[in-house]
């Protein structure tokens, strides 16, 4: 699974990324940096799918970092990062990614790669 991932990961910046279904379950996590989103997290992923609901795509700007999340089609991509890494790459590299990421989740022998 996280070759699928590979490319966003390994940007100068990124810290990680969180992919979840439509309903809001963690389908795929990888997480370096630990100061966005903390272990024992009171955070709601549901409730930012809700807000999700009417956008395509964010960019949250924060004093320390950014957030950009994308919707796939079959759920949301989160991705934390640096201020600084370029929202054209990320972009770019989520458009690559969406169709790839779409085939997996409709693929049967991928399913065993995620948390269902």
């Amino acid at each position: 699974m996280d070759k699928l991932f590979e490319d966003i990961l390994n940007m100068d910046g990124v810290h990680g990324l969180v992919l979840l279904s439509e309903a809001g379950k963690v389908l795929f996590e990888s997480l370096d940096n630990k100061r966005f989103l903390p272990e024992k997290s009171t955070l709601s992923w549901k409730m930012i799918i809700d807000s999700l609901e009417e956008f395509n795509e964010m960019d949250l700007v924060f004093a320390e970092g950014r957030f950009y999340m994308i919707k796939t089609g079959s759920g949301f991509l989160l991705i934390s990062m640096s201020l600084n890494v370029s929202t054209a790459m990320v972009k770019l590299n989520c458009d690559i990614l969406i169709p790839e990421l779409k085939k997996a989740l409709t693929g049967r022998g991928f399913k065993r790669f995620f948390k269902f």
